[in-house]
């Protein structure tokens, strides 16, 4: 029931951002459902995942100051529902903006 759940609440998500930007600059919808669904799955994996660049610049600012060496964190990425979610709705999108624009190409 809690994925059902948070598969629901990032779909409204995705869908509101994606619908809020199309209001403000009158545009389609399909034109920006790709951009916003690479943002939204770029961010989720950024505070998702530990031990990265993030991680690491803060370790050396605090040895820096207190002078303890802090342990290191080793990389680690674990994907939960909400990027599978919104990895899905991106190739979803991906597809429908190749499908929509195809006589661009």
């Amino acid at each position: 029931m809690k994925r059902i759940i948070t598969i629901i609440i990032t779909l409204l998500v995705l869908i509101g951002l994606n619908y809020g930007l199309t209001y403000f600059t009158h545009t389609k919808f399909i034109d920006f459902a790709f951009f916003i669904g690479v943002l939204i799955t770029v961010i989720i994996w950024f505070f998702t995942s530990k031990g990265g660049y993030t991680s690491r610049s803060l370790d050396v600012t605090l040895q820096g100051t207190t002078g303890f060496k802090a342990n290191e964190q080793k990389y680690e990425f674990s994907p939960n529902t909400a990027f599978y979610t919104s990895l899905i709705y991106t190739i979803i999108a991906l597809v429908a903006v190749i499908y929509h624009y195809k006589s661009y190409f």
